[in-house]
């Protein structure tokens, strides 16, 4: 016989031992091993494969602003975060862009280490829901001015 063949029917064996032993677990009553976390898999009341993620660290909170009131520096997170507009409406501003108005219903994600600040409009209270996507300490940075907070500047 040659080597080839014999590796052939060493490997094959190997393999049909494996789904022996596999198999003769599972008559036994063990269940086979789950998959890793985070991995997707067939779900009750799904439709295709989904997987719940850690959220360990994520935090969640609730502001009221009143009409003109603001973060009073540019700040940023170490982890990212999202913003979602409860009621009145809000600004919020990541450095280098335009103020972005929210309205209730509306949501904005600013980035890991992105200056921003948020608040209200100059004449409505502002309510907003924010999650920091994980662990995360803020750094403060230049003042907001009248004139950052009006969009003049």
């Amino acid at each position: 016989m040659s080597r080839t063949v014999s590796m052939s029917l060493v490997a094959g064996a190997l393999v049909g031992a494996g789904l022996l032993i596999a198999g003769a677990s599972t008559l036994r009553g063990e269940q086979p091993a789950a998959p890793p976390a985070g991995t997707p898999v067939e779900a009750a009341g799904f439709v295709g494969k989904t997987a719940m993620l850690d959220s360990t660290g994520y935090s969640v909170g609730r502001r009221v602003f009143a009409p003109r009131s603001h973060n009073a520096t540019w700040h940023a997170h170490t982890a990212g975060q999202l913003v979602f507009a409860e009621s009145g409406h809000g600004r919020l501003q990541i450095q280098g862009q335009p103020i972005r108005v929210l309205a209730p219903g509306d949501s904005a994600y600013v980035p890991p280490a992105t200056m921003h600040w948020h608040g209200s409009a100059p004449e409505e209270t502002f309510t907003m829901m924010f999650i920091t996507m994980g662990s995360s300490t803020t750094s403060q940075g230049a003042p907001i001015t009248d004139d950052v907070y009006l969009g003049r500047k």
